[in-house]
């Protein structure tokens, strides 16, 4: 869900260890599996419910240019079910460091604001962790601080790297009600 009446500011967030993280599960009556090929349509289908694209075809051309090799994606990338049709995804993605990314979250419209984000990030980050990441970071925007206070759930925190970035973290203090415990 975004909120497009804040300033976009793109953020960054870590999470330093990926053990004991909250458990959080997938209600029964959804499934959880991974990509297969042929997947691109329901993730571009799913991005664009979700706001990141404003037509499919964008988030086609995103998938195509983004995920380049294929292989990692049958077990890095996940897909929440509804009587097997997927309808949301994240991404248990790599970073150059060793670190995990936290990719491409996000939930069609028409299943937002039933609590599914809790347990589609936990899956994420289980799976980051049984891929042998011991630490993970995301890229989000202001215009998601309601998937940030879910990340911070997990015990992700900020990453500021400049005056742009502090008031972007001051907006989403100011939305969340979250005391980030940073300095001016």
């Amino acid at each position: 869900m975004w909120d497009t009446s804040v300033e976009m500011i793109e953020l960054t967030m870590a999470l330093d260890c990926l053990d004991d993280l909250p458990a959080h599960p997938l209600p029964e009556q959804y499934g959880c599996r991974t990509y297969r090929p042929g997947d691109e349509l329901h993730w571009a289908r799913i991005e664009t419910s979700a706001g990141e694209f404003s037509k499919v075809e964008a988030g086609l051309r995103r998938f195509e240019g983004e995920f380049l090799d294929r292989e990692p994606l049958s077990e890095r990338m996940l897909f929440l079910t509804d009587n097997g049709v997927p309808f949301a995804t994240a991404t248990a993605w790599f970073a150059p460091d060793g670190a995990g990314l936290l990719h491409y979250v996000a939930i069609d419209a028409a299943h937002q604001g039933q609590g599914l984000s809790r347990p589609l990030t936990a899956l994420a980050l289980k799976r980051m962790h049984e891929l042998g990441h011991r630490r993970a970071r995301l890229g989000t925007q202001t215009y998601s601080w309601v998937a940030i206070r879910v990340y911070r759930e997990f015990g992700f925190h900020p990453q500021v790297c400049g005056d742009t970035e502090r008031r972007g973290w001051r907006i989403v203090a100011e939305k969340t009600g979250i005391d980030f415990g940073l300095k001016d």
